[in-house]
């Protein structure tokens, strides 16, 4: 089984995945209930209203008038009664002073209300010491402050009941189980994992009649008897006790009236109660950690679950984005492609050819070449390339990517022409002429223009040859560029949502380690030798009973 430093080491850990100021009074139960999993005293709380007898049963189990008793309110504070060799009243002041006393009077100063019903600021603890048996071995009552008449006192009493092994709730029979009993019942003990209680129904005496009496017993049994307990196996959990005869009859030495006061079968009660739980002591708070546990389970799952909406639903956004820029990075590279294709198809020799071979020539062979290479060449190169970047710094600009490149196309230098030489008449084309009236001369001078003509298209040829061989591998450079920007950025997962997917880890893990613990419940169900418990019981109750009977 987990030990209990373990056990609170997971809380505690749970506890800052928790809104502190939503949720105070649970971290506050958190500590509370840590610091009673390593207490070694067995404590046992008397809780109820304003004057319902809390004190007085507390005295007539002692025997004595040892706390405070009136028809007003009283207790202020909570008065710790232990195991001491001789009565002893000890206060401690904020102050760091600590005020002893032989008697107990000095609690009407300091754990006694004013007349203003407040408590005081001063006092950190209150303790009485007296020599009682049920006080022995580590056994500690707590007379806690009237519950339902200040803020401040239901505070005060609900977190002391996380700190007591046993809770005493006193009843009173001219109105039990009213419904704001019934709400701390339900919202102090039952929802907090406070099971070991045990009903005490006080002041049936002052009911005349029987009849009247049996019913309103039979009434608060059906509710007691409705409250799961973690009491002994054969033990009630409801009592009829008249405290005040019951102090009274002790304080006389009547035996008879101590015994049907009830007070002495609540006493071996009690006992047999510490006898038992003492030794499982630790099982049995674990039933008020599996409570706790279960609250935080229920804040952390919540919180878990809109963590991982949360991230879902970025994750959802991201990938959503990421998808939108894979299918514009895959339009944009198809657009691009489509216009390199369209300036590739251009830069075909066969294009070029067609397109300027004729020009060129006629301007290579009037001297004007470098006025058509400016104004009708490398206008058409321009054109082309200044679309091509466009669509490209385009997209650079649309992923953000530096525009560092650009498509530069170098022209060839001046086309070299090798004109061929003109063949002169020789004697017998010479004389020809003369009779034909030139006609050898015109024939070699349209072959002279033939063949000039030819040799300035082929130097076109050759410029225009070289500019696609050129223009051809830059452009396939360009393009591998370009295509190397044209590539959507996978946007990083934004920090805040990796926090959060470590908070969620965090929490995951917190809320295995709180399942971890409620998994305890089932090992402490297993526990239980009801019939072999049963028989124990029965001897320890009644040997306690006849103790108290014949001391």
């Amino acid at each position: 089984m987990k030990t209990s430093l373990t056990i609170s080491k997971s809380l505690q850990a749970a506890c800052q995945f928790i809104n502190a100021q939503e949720h105070q009074q649970l971290i506050k139960d958190v500590e509370l209930v840590c610091q009673q999993l390593v207490n070694p005293h067995f404590g046992i709380a008397v809780l109820a209203p304003f004057n319902f007898g809390k004190s007085t049963l507390i005295n007539a189990l002692l025997g004595r008038e040892i706390v405070p008793t009136k028809m007003i309110r009283t207790t202020g504070t909570v008065i710790s009664v232990k195991y001491g060799k001789k009565l002893t009243t000890i206060i401690t002041l904020k102050s760091g002073q600590v005020i002893r006393s032989s008697d107990t009077e000095i609690l009407k100063e300091f754990a006694v209300l004013n007349r203003k019903g407040q408590r005081r600021e001063d006092v950190i603890s209150v303790e009485v010491l007296y020599p009682h048996r049920l006080l022995k071995d580590g056994i500690e009552f707590f007379d806690l402050p009237g519950t339902n008449d200040q803020e401040e006192q239901d505070t005060l009493v609900r977190d002391q009941l996380l700190r007591v092994d046993l809770v005493i709730q006193i009843l009173n029979a001219r109105q039990p189980f009213t419904l704001g009993e019934q709400e701390t019942l339900r919202e102090w003990l039952i929802e907090r994992g406070i099971k070991t209680v045990i009903f005490v129904l006080n002041r049936m005496n002052e009911i005349e009649s029987n009849d009247d009496q049996n019913e309103i017993y039979n009434e608060v049994c059906s509710i007691a008897n409705s409250v799961t307990s973690d009491l002994p196996q054969g033990l009630k959990n409801l009592y009829r006790v008249d405290a005040l005869p019951a102090l009274q009859a002790k304080q006389k030495r009547s035996f008879w009236k101590t015994i049907t006061s009830g007070i002495i079968t609540l006493e071996a009660t009690l006992l047999t109660v510490i006898s038992l739980q003492k030794k499982r002591i630790n099982q049995t708070r674990l039933f008020r950690v599996i409570a706790i546990a279960t609250q935080i389970e229920s804040i952390l799952q919540k919180k878990a679950n809109d963590l991982f909406e949360e991230i879902k639903n970025a994750e959802y956004s991201r990938e959503l984005t990421i998808n939108q820029g894979k299918e514009r990075e895959a339009f944009l590279r198809k657009e691009f492609k489509s216009r390199v294709k369209q300036y590739r198809n251009w830069l075909s020799l066969d294009t070029l050819v067609g397109s300027y071979q004729m020009e060129a020539a006629q301007s290579l062979e009037t001297g004007e070449f470098n006025k058509w290479q400016d104004s009708q060449f490398r206008t058409g190169i321009i054109s082309y390339t200044q679309i091509i970047e466009k669509w490209a710094n385009e997209s650079c600009d649309e992923f953000q990517k530096k525009r560092d490149n650009s498509l530069h196309l170098s022209l060839p230098s001046y086309p070299t022409v090798s004109l061929p030489q003109r063949q002169d008449r020789n004697v017998q084309q010479w004389i020809g002429d003369i009779f034909n009236g030139g006609q050898n001369r015109r024939r070699l001078d349209q072959e002279y223009e033939r063949k000039k003509w030819k040799a300035y298209k082929n130097a076109i040829y050759n410029y225009l040859s070289e500019f696609q061989r050129n223009a051809q591998t830059s452009l396939n450079q360009y393009e591998k560029t370009v295509e190397s920007l044209i590539v959507f950025p996978i946007p990083p997962e934004s920090p805040t949502v990796i926090q959060k997917r470590h908070d969620l880890n965090a929490l995951n893990s917190s809320l295995e380690a709180i399942k971890s613990i409620k998994s305890l419940q089932s090992k402490i169900k297993t526990n239980r030798f009801k019939g072999l418990e049963r028989i124990q019981v029965f001897f320890l109750f009644w040997k306690n009973w006849l103790l108290h009977v014949f001391q």
